[in-house]
């Protein structure tokens, strides 16, 4: 992962005063200036950012579990925070980036940054060590990652993904 983007979203974290998990990433994106609403997106679209010269909105997917929306509300602010003079579409003068299952898989690298500026701002490393201290966790096992995805209210796979870029496996 970059450690620009560790970087970034850790200053993002600590300039917020964030010490615990799980991450309001709602509260931060209101926070970064940016509107969250639930879209009816259809299959296939989990989230899209809208970015005018007045405002900006994630658009998230209601009908997706919780923890994919968190993912993709970070995900969206992540562009929002990178890569907003980067729009792929332009609807009615409005950039627009759709975060869809070719985004989700990191085919792109702008959508690889989203993703890693998602994992990282919802699974912080200074609050994973905190959490593995506080609940001494000896080993990360699937008992491990099942408690701290629980903690951080993100999918089990994405912790998985986020303790294996961060070398926490012991």
């Amino acid at each position: 992962m970059s450690k620009s983007i560790e970087n970034l979203t850790t200053s993002i974290l600590k300039d917020l005063n964030v010490t615990k998990a799980p991450i309001d990433i709602v509260n931060i994106a209101i926070k970064k200036g940016v509107t969250i609403k639930p879209y009816d997106l259809g299959d296939g679209v989990s989230g899209v950012l809208v970015v005018d010269k007045d405002k900006s909105v994630i658009g998230y997917n209601p009908s997706e579990h919780v923890v994919r929306q968190r993912f993709t509300i970070a995900h969206e602010l992540g562009h929002f925070i990178m890569h907003r003079s980067q729009a792929e579409l332009f609807v009615d003068k409005e950039k627009v980036l759709f975060r869809n299952h070719a985004s989700s898989t990191g085919e792109i690298k702008r959508e690889r940054e989203a993703n890693n500026f998602a994992a990282s701002i919802l699974m912080p490393e200074y609050l994973i060590y905190k959490e593995i201290n506080d609940r001494h966790i000896d080993s990360i096992d699937e008992t491990a990652i099942k408690e701290l995805a629980k903690v951080f209210n993100v999918s089990q796979q994405a912790m998985t993904i986020r303790l294996t870029k961060l070398n926490l496996f012991w």
